[in-house]
C-alpha cells in the first residue's frame, strides 16, 4: 500500500482545504500510472502535517510502514528551525515504528521552478485590497498541471548493465537488502546487478565474505557479488575533515556566541546548536560519515543507484544541525542517486518460504 501525502502549510482556510483536497492530484497520479492513494492535510508547518499523515495513514493493519522523503538540498540556507523540523520528521517516524528512506539526487527533487508558469491566475490575490481578506494559496492550474510532461529522471529510463550498490552497514531488519531485490524485479532495472558492500577486518576478509554469502543465499535474494571492505574503518583525508568542520561551523555554540551578544539560550531552546562537548562525543560517528563518502566515491562513482544504511542521531544526544551535516557529508558530490535507508528493526526477510 502506497500513500502520497501533501502538506499545505498555513492556517486552516477554505482555500487551503480546497488545495489539499483537489482532485487534480489524484488525476495526476492516475494519468502517470502511479498506483497510490492520495491524502492532503493542512497544518501550521511541515512537521505537524507529517505527524498527521504518519498517524492517520491506512486502516487498521493495512497501513504503510516506510516513510519516503526527499533530501533537503538547501538546508544550509534555511533558518535553523526549518532544519530542526526536518530532522524532527525523521525522529517522529522512528518513534512511530516507521522505516525511513531519504532520496538524494544530484539535480534535486524540487520541480516547483518548472511549474511557476502554470499557476492559475484565478487563485491569486485580489487586485484591490480589501476585496478578499482570506489567506491566498498558490495553487497550480489542474489542466496545466496534467498537461505538463513527466520529469525525466533515472527512475523513468531503462537502465543498462550497470550496478545497484548496496552498503549494508547495520542490521535494521533487512530493508536495505529488500529494496534492491524489489527494484530488480522491475523491467527497467532488470539488467542491473546488485553489489553488496560491508565493513570488515583485513585479517578475516574471506571468512566474513563466506559467512555473508551464505546468509544472503538463505534469504533467496540472488545477490552474488559480495565485497568486504576493511578500509572502511580507516581515517578520512584531512581536507575532507576540514570541509565537514566548515559545514558545521555556523551552528557551533562558540560561533554563535561571537556573532551575537548575550546568547544565553542553551541546546534546550535551540536544539540545532552544537556544543564542543557534543562534537567530542560524536567525533567517531562524524569521521565515519566522512570516510564512508570517500568509500562511495571510490567504489560507486559509476553505479546506477547507491543504497546505503542511514546513520542514526539519537534524539536529545545529537543536535539537528549535526545530524543534517552527517546526511549531507555521507551523500554529497555523488553522480548516482543516493537512497539512505533505515528499517524499523522489524524483520522483512525470512529464511524459508511460508
Amino acid at each position: 500500500m502506497m500513500m502520497c501525502g501533501n502538506v499545505i502549510t498555513g492556517g486552516p482556510s477554505p482555500d487551503a482545504v480546497d488545495a489539499a483536497n483537489s482532485s487534480s492530484h489524484v488525476t495526476w497520479l492516475n494519468k502517470r500510472g502511479i498506483k497510490s492513494f492520495y491524502h492532503g492535510v493542512v497544518a501550521d508547518d511541515l512537521r505537524s502535517g507529517a505527524q498527521m499523515l504518519l498517524q492517520g495513514a491506512g486502516l487498521g493493519r493495512i497501513r504503510p510502514n516506510v516513510l519516503v522523503m526527499g533530501f533537503k538540498n538547501n538546508w544550509c540556507k534555511c533558518p535553523p528551525t526549518i532544519i530542526d523540523n526536518y530532522i524532527g520528521i525523521l525522529h517522529d517516524s522512528f518513534d512511530l515504528q516507521y522505516g525511513v528512506c531519504v532520496l538524494r539526487m544530484k539535480e534535486g527533487l524540487d520541480l516547483s521552478y518548472k511549474m511557476q508558469a502554470h499557476v492559475n491566475q484565478g487563485f491569486e490575490a485580489a487586485a484591490e485590497p480589501g476585496l478578499d481578506e482570506r489567506p491566498t494559496i498558490n495553487t497550480l492550474d489542474p489542466e496545466s498541471l496534467l498537461a505538463m510532461p513527466q520529469p525525466t529522471t533515472v527512475f523513468q529510463s531503462k537502465q543498462e548493465k550497470k550496478t545497484i550498490d548496496v552498503y549494508w552497514l547495520f542490521d535494521d531488519g533487512g530493508l536495505t537488502l529488500l529494496l534492491p531485490y524489489l527494484l530488480k524485479r522491475k523491467k527497467r532495472w532488470g539488467r542491473c546487478k546488485v553489489r553488496v558492500f560491508v565493513g570488515g577486518e583485513i585479517q578475516h576478509v574471506e571468512e566474513q565474505k563466506q559467512e555473508l554469502t551464505a546468509l544472503i543465499s538463505k534469504f533467496r535474494l540472488g545477490f552474488h557479488e559480495i565485497y568486504v571492505l576493511p578500509d572502511i574503518n580507516e581515517k578520512p583525508q584531512p581536507e575532507h575533515v576540514k570541509k565537514f568542520e566548515d559545514l558545521l561551523a555556523p551552528y557551533r555554540a562558540h560561533t554563535l556566541q561571537k556573532n551575537e551578544e548575550g546568547v544565553g539560550q542553551r541546546t534546550h531552546d535551540c536544539p540545532w546548536i552544537v556544543s564542543d562537548e557534543e562534537i567530542e562525543k560524536n567525533t567517531a560517528k562524524s569521521l565515519r560519515q566522512i570516510r564512508l563518502n570517500e568509500v562511495l566515491q571510490d567504489y560507486s562513482r559509476d553505479a546506477a543507484l547507491i543504497i546505503v544504511t542511514m546513520p542514526i542521531g539519537r534524539r536529545g544526544a545529537c543536535p539537528s544541525a549535526l545530524y543534517m551535516a552527517w546526511l549531507e557529508t555521507l551523500s554529497r558530490d555523488l553522480r548516482p542517486p543516493v537512497l539512505l535507508v533505515r528499517g524499523n528493526q522489524e524483520s522483512v526477510l525470512t529464511f524459508y518460504c511460508q
